[in-house]
């Protein structure tokens, strides 16, 4: 099945170095995936040649190791892409509206960009009723984590006077 949830990581470059780092934290974090679905772009194709080059019979034979089947878009069907396309259209608005031009630090922008990806994982996926006695929604972020709700409200909730002045307005953007 199909969950489309997102996972998103800030990376220093486009490099196939850079990519690698980031699938290296990706499977540490969320496991080994079976499939990876991409666009062409030079550093997918970069990681995909580094794990052609491996010899898989071996690395199947003496562990439990398996192949990731990387699938990549036709590449005269840029459209291909248009179901991870849209939820980072949805990044984008919401980062755009929150932040505006505002300046942050490399700390905060991982920060902001984690709590957008778990917005984006809690919206629901199924049918979302407006009783309080019906049952939850499914969304992504259930099939990931086993949670059902991801708030950083008991963060959020730590005096005022307590906070600096950037982490102040850091949580005025959130809100």
């Amino acid at each position: 099945a199909i969950y489309r949830a997102i996972h998103l990581e800030i990376v220093s470059s486009l490099s196939t170095d850079s990519f690698m780092l980031a699938l290296r934290r990706f499977i540490a974090r969320r496991g080994r995936p079976s499939v990876i679905y991409s666009d062409n772009g030079t550093n997918y194709k970069g990681v995909n040649n580094v794990f052609q080059k491996l010899n898989w019979d071996k690395i199947m034979t003496n562990s439990s190791i398996e192949r990731i089947d990387w699938r990549f878009n036709p590449p005269t069907g840029a459209w291909w892409g248009g179901f991870w396309e849209r939820l980072i259209g949805i990044l984008k608005t919401m980062l755009r509206k929150t932040l505006g031009k505002t300046c942050l630090t490399e700390e905060e922008l991982c920060t902001v960009v984690c709590e957008c990806e778990s917005l984006i994982n809690s919206r629901p996926i199924t049918y979302a009723s407006e009783e309080s006695e019906d049952p939850i929604p499914i969304s992504p972020k259930m099939f990931l984590q086993e949670i059902t709700h991801g708030s950083t409200q008991d963060c959020d909730i730590v005096e005022e006077s307590s906070l600096s002045r950037k982490l102040k307005h850091r949580l005025q953007l959130k809100e």
